[in-house]
């Protein structure tokens, strides 16, 4: 796996470079994620925020998680392709939306989290690690 990732938004208005590897690469199926997505999961990557250098404007949308934290999602104000989450609850990491990596193949998912929410048609390798909500630390 490599230490530096770039990508950015279908227009290209927003680029951004990773220059460290994932802390973890996994899918969720919260239903946040699938109405962010228009997807049944979305598949994420977690960096240190210190590690994420991103040109050009975003937008954000802020809401509520079930956690208390108020969750933050960045992506590009003109094609409104998704970049990157954050959380109150840890701002030292920011959650790369993998789908808006150049080389989404370069980093391997290995847990799958929120399966209570899963769509049922919505099947996930059996070897990923699942979890039926939040990874609990």
């Amino acid at each position: 796996m490599s230490d530096e990732f770039k990508g950015g938004c279908q227009c290209g208005d927003v680029t951004y470079t990773v220059s460290e590897a994932p802390l973890w690469v996994g899918h969720c199926q919260c239903t946040n994620c699938q109405k962010f997505s228009g997807a049944p999961h979305a598949t994420n990557m977690v960096v240190h925020r210190a590690f994420l250098d991103v040109k050009g404007s975003m937008s954000i949308y802020e809401y509520g998680a079930d956690s208390g934290n108020q969750m933050k999602r960045h992506f590009c104000g003109k094609c409104g392709s998704p970049i990157y989450g954050e959380s109150s609850g840890n701002e030292a990491l920011v959650v790369i939306r993998v789908g808006s990596l150049d080389e989404p193949g370069g980093v391997t998912p290995s847990t799958v989290i929120y399966t209570d929410s899963a769509v049922h048609w919505d099947d996930m390798d059996s070897d990923l690690i699942t979890f039926s909500g939040m990874i609990k630390r």
